[in-house]
């Protein structure tokens, strides 16, 4: 199985030089195709580094969002980061303008000096401005719930308040992973204390205060409705702030825009502000800086993948080789018998190289008088006349016969070398895409071929054969 699959890795690279090796002979250049995919390789590494510089420059690039106070953002003069975030008191009270509608404003106080505040500007109304995190602990008592809603009078539309149960709130969390919503709160036991994101709804219509005697002092405490961000689940909130010192974290730029801000200055709500605010500019809320060049590692990734799957099949390559048990060298072709083979890889003899891809052929056992005859057709033997070519060759030869393996669509032919250290023979599978045939790898000096056949008996026979030609190498 694992050979098939490499079988599958290695025709990629082999495909690719296929199709172009038949493209560029059209003109003479085929030679060139077997630098195609080492080029590719190189390519699509270069493109996967150029692209992973300018997405990590444009990411570099990108504003960072500044940790700041409320003081410090009002006090900024537009130098430097227009990014912040920062903790503020929202007060109860909105303004939504008439001249623009679908646009809010809110005051915010800073919580180290309420005299200082901010104009904020959101697309989100009184309903679903306040986003804050809470720490609190889950109570029943249905009595204070129902009790509570009573005098809440008439909900938003589409609202639903847990009966039983309240949040009682004891500390301001951030916004954490294990923060849940209200509406996560059903499933949970009463007692339980955690982390609970949502929104405070409308605190200037929707607040009551629990304080016997009134919630004019410190220890005061006050019910509102607390929401999913974006959902309708709710839950009764008991909480120590005021709904005009609503804690949020606020984050949002602060820049010189064509925003007008007449008409809310002209207006009786900014009129009845009782804290310093910046007039020539407004936080927008919720608001980032516009991305203009998009960044992705997206083709950084394909590049890089493109590459490594072209190098993995350039080093499998195709076909795929599976070595087995090599035969014990044994000598039974007699001269004149040749077993059929299909041929791929490189021949050489001599100066004379061939790249073949299933060409037919035949390993066989020749006398040297039909060997030199060949050889001449094949013009392999020079300038030399017929004659001249047997007689030299025979005296050459060093024996009667020889072994060879014979390609002849090319007219390529290779001796079979005698003695250690020449021909090296392997036997085993060689595996392609759709199938696998017995086969035995040959290797001489340039020469590198995979010799298939039709049964692992030929097989074995050729491979003792070439074994035993050699002196016994396998």
């Amino acid at each position: 199985m694992i050979h098939r699959l490499l079988a599958l890795l290695g025709v990629i690279a082999h495909a690719i030089r296929r199709v172009l090796a038949s493209i560029l002979s059209l003109i003479g250049l085929g030679v060139l195709a077997r630098f195609a995919v080492p080029a590719l390789i190189a390519a699509f590494a270069a493109l996967s580094v150029l692209s992973g510089l300018e997405t990590a420059r444009i990411l570099d690039s990108r504003p960072e969002i500044t940790q700041s106070t409320l003081a410090e953002v009002a006090a900024h003069q537009g130098e430097g980061s227009i990014w912040f975030e920062f903790d503020a008191l929202i007060d109860s009270s909105t303004l939504a303008t008439p001249a623009d509608l679908g646009t809010f404003f809110y005051l915010a106080r800073d919580p180290e000096d309420p005299e200082q505040g901010l104009l904020l500007r959101s697309p989100l109304g009184d309903r679903f401005f306040r986003v804050r995190v809470v720490q609190g602990a889950l109570v029943e008592d249905p009595d204070l719930v129902a009790d509570a809603v009573e005098r809440f009078g008439t909900l938003p539309a589409g609202l639903e308040v847990d009966d039983t149960r309240y949040l009682d709130e004891t500390g301001t969390g951030a916004l954490a992973d294990d923060a849940v919503e209200p509406s996560d709160l059903g499933g949970m036991e009463a007692g339980i204390e955690g982390l609970v994101a949502g929104r405070v709804i409308s605190p200037e219509t929707l607040a009551l205060c629990e304080t016997e005697g009134g919630c004019d002092g410190d220890a005061s405490a006050w019910l509102y409705l607390f929401a999913d961000a974006n959902g309708g689940s709710a839950i009764v909130l008991r909480s120590p702030h005021p709904p005009d010192a609503i804690p949020v974290r606020l984050q949002g730029l602060f820049l010189h825009d064509s925003y007008d801000l007449g008409p809310v200055l002209a207006s009786p709500w900014y009129a009845e502000i009782d804290a310093e605010v910046p007039t020539d500019r407004a936080f927008a809320a919720g608001s980032q800086p516009p991305i203009t060049v998009p960044a992705s590692w997206v083709p950084t990734v394909i590049f890089a993948i493109l590459a490594l799957l072209l190098l993995a099949s350039q080093l499998v390559g195709y076909p795929v080789f599976a070595r087995g048990a090599d035969p014990a060298p044994r000598r039974t072709f007699s001269p004149g018998d040749k077993v059929p083979v299909v041929v791929t890889g490189r021949l050489a003899n001599g100066r004379t190289r061939v790249e073949l891809d299933r060409s037919p052929g035949a390993v066989e056992r020749l006398p040297v008088a039909e060997l030199a005859m060949l050889m001449w057709r094949y013009g392999m033997s020079g300038e030399l006349s017929r004659r001249e070519a047997e007689e030299r060759f025979t005296r050459e030869a060093g024996a009667p016969d020889r072994l060879v393996i014979n390609e002849r669509d090319q007219s390529a032919i290779v001796l079979v070398e005698r003695g250690p250290g020449g021909a090296t023979v392997q036997a085993g599978e060689l595996y392609r895409v759709a199938r696998r045939s017995p086969a035995v790898r040959f290797r001489q000096g340039a020469s590198d071929a995979f010799l298939t056949l039709r049964s692992a008996e030929d097989r074995d026979r050729i491979a003792a054969e070439i074994a035993a030609e050699a002196g016994g190498t396998t």
